[in-house]
């Protein structure tokens, strides 16, 4: 479980940079209108519906069908032990929210880069035991 933790949180670190290199006009302009749902987040059950349209926006954004089945198939597997993932649980949703909201600045300025390294600190750091900010 440990393992696909840290697949998805490499993936996810990916997935943002090329959704960064988007230049679809009408889905930057969906990601830009999904921005303020971000804060509208009221808890974990919240953030979850939250991440899976963020994540399938994202999808939308890469067209990369290889890499959105391994991300899925990772994701799936690691959903799979619930009681885990709430011990994992350690963003909370001020935490999730921030970070999402600096990802998604990132990507609407086209920056893969700065992208990458926010989803780092924001997600993969903080799922695998690191400080993130």
């Amino acid at each position: 479980w440990q393992e696909a933790l840290d697949m998805t949180s490499l993936l996810f670190n990916e997935l943002v940079a090329a959704a960064a290199r988007c230049t679809d006009a009408g889905l930057r302009a969906e990601l830009a209108g999904f921005l303020p749902e971000v804060a509208t987040c009221a808890g974990p059950g919240d953030m979850a519906v939250l991440e899976e349209r963020f994540q399938d926006l994202l999808f939308r954004m890469v067209d990369r069908p290889l890499f959105e089945v391994l991300t899925r198939v990772t994701l799936g597997f690691a959903a799979s032990r619930p009681s885990d993932m709430l011990e994992r649980a350690v963003l909370g949703v001020d935490r999730w929210i921030a970070g999402r909201q600096r990802i998604i600045a990132a990507i609407l300025d086209g920056d893969a880069e700065l992208a990458r390294f926010e989803a780092n600190r924001q997600n993969r750091q903080v799922l695998l035991g690191g400080r993130g900010a």
